[in-house]
């Protein structure tokens, strides 16, 4: 079964085709197990790579790149063909700090965990271009976690898992083997049968959460990383200082997304979260043809869709999530974004099938 498509849903964008943005791409890495990993289910990848429009020898390559919504069609499909609600865990698990190249070499060989995840934060943009991780820490506890920002991804339930899994490695790396979490939050409607999460995360997750993370005690974001060598993080700094930025557009829909954590959405947070003064990213938006308000409808739109589709989250909680003074405002705007009311929404678009059709025991489930 394939994902559903939403495209024919989208909110109308300010930009004409000659301003709008390529495509949010991800960089293959570890993902190069993908087909390995369907076969284990004697299934055959190649049909699911087609569907999504990527071709087969894409995987090949870890430098390869595909687009970011081709990659959550993927693992969508991948998990409905295989009857595996935990495909997502599995894809994810495989990958470490190396898969991420030279992201991964300046994150590994950092001094410290709390630099080192804040490195990954800053340069992850090199690996994904539809996603961004986050670092939060408040009242000794930390929350490592990424939010997804580009705009009609399904699969999200997969990606979530993913996402959950490769953060458990890397946070299992950096702060080494004694390292276990307190917390574990997904914000996706909770499965049948979550034994496997509970196996390969050591707690058991908070589904139906507003954000993705892990949680744990923040002392460890002050430990030293083991083996970390100062040779190895300049070489790695001089190369990450060598690549592409991002676009003004995408670097005020990353910042965005992540301020929306802390219930900060105006013009003059992003200005300071990019370190420029509001009139310059107004300019600079403009030069792109689009306006922070734009951005911001799309930023918003694209996470209330995500709160709605893949959660059981009550209609005011996500109205509150985004800033809105309660549902009947929050319900106006999203009818006017999609054609169709949050609850429409849900109904027509909520919850990926493959976390549902499992039974209760897991018998259909393998690995």
């Amino acid at each position: 079964m394939g994902a559903p498509s939403f495209s024919h849903l989208a909110r109308p964008s300010m930009r004409d085709a000659a301003t709008a943005p390529a495509p949010a791409m991800q960089r293959i890495g570890a993902f190069t197990a993908l087909a390995p990993l369907i076969r284990q289910f004697d299934v055959d990848p190649i049909p699911i790579f087609r569907r999504a429009g990527v071709s087969a020898t894409a995987f090949d390559d870890p430098d390869a790149r595909i687009p970011y919504v081709a990659l959550g069609r993927i693992l969508h499909e991948a998990a409905a063909r295989t009857r595996c609600a935990h495909f997502g865990l599995l894809a994810g698990r495989v990958w470490h700090l190396s898969d991420l190249g030279v992201v991964g070499q300046l994150v590994r060989n950092t001094p410290t965990v709390g630099e080192a995840l804040h490195k990954l934060n800053v340069h992850q943009h090199l690996n994904c271009e539809g996603a961004v991780p986050f670092l939060r820490e408040t009242a000794g506890v930390a929350d490592f976690g990424i939010a997804i920002y580009d705009a009609g991804v399904t699969g999200l339930e997969q990606l979530f898992d993913a996402y959950i899994a490769t953060n458990m490695n890397f946070a299992r790396e950096l702060c080494g083997p004694t390292w276990t979490p307190t917390a574990v939050f997904i914000p996706s409607a909770k499965p049948h049968d979550f034994t496997h999460h509970r196996h390969f995360l050591n707690v058991s997750p908070t589904f139906n959460a507003e954000f993705c993370a892990i949680r744990f005690s923040a002392h460890w974001l002050r430990k030293a990383v083991n083996g970390a060598d100062p040779a190895l993080l300049q070489l790695a700094e001089s190369q990450v200082s060598c690549d592409k930025v991002p676009s003004i557009v995408q670097q005020a829909s990353r910042a965005l997304r992540i301020l929306f954590l802390d219930s900060k959405y105006s013009g003059d947070d992003v200005a300071q979260a990019l370190s420029m003064h509001r009139r310059t990213l107004n300019r600079r938006l403009h030069d792109e043809g689009t306006t922070f308000q734009a951005v911001l409808d799309d930023v918003r739109f694209e996470l209330a869709r995500q709160l709605i589709s893949s959660s059981h989250i009550a209609l005011d909680d996500v109205a509150a999530s985004l800033g809105y003074a309660g549902a009947s405002p929050f319900t106006r705007r999203f009818t006017r974004w999609s054609g169709m009311t949050p609850g429409d929404w849900r109904r027509h678009f909520g919850h990926d099938v493959t976390r549902m059709t499992q039974g209760g025991d897991g018998s259909s489930e393998r690995m």
